[in-house]
C-alpha cells in the first residue's frame, strides 16, 4: 500500500484551492483533477480505506472500554 495520493507539491495545490486561494481554472490543478476522474477505484479503495480506519479506532476504543470495567 502506498502512503500518499498527492506528492508534496499537488497538496499544497489541492490545499490552496480548499483554502480559496487558487482558481479551478488553474492549470495545475487542472492536471490533478483530470487525474482523478481516470482513478475511480482510487475514490473507491479512498472510501474503503477511511471506513476501514474509523472501524479499527471504535474497535480499539470499544476494547480499551471494556478492560476498564
Amino acid at each position: 500500500m502506498r502512503s500518499y495520493i498527492f506528492t508534496d507539491r499537488e497538496r499544497r495545490i489541492v490545499q490552496r484551492f480548499l483554502g480559496d486561494r487558487t482558481k479551478m481554472t488553474d492549470r495545475d490543478l487542472s492536471k490533478i483533477r483530470s487525474r482523478l476522474k481516470l482513478f475511480d477505484r482510487l475514490k473507491n479503495d479512498v472510501f474503503l480505506y477511511l471506513e476501514f480506519y474509523d472501524a479499527l479506532l471504535l474497535s480499539s476504543a470499544e476494547s480499551a472500554a471494556a478492560v476498564s470495567t
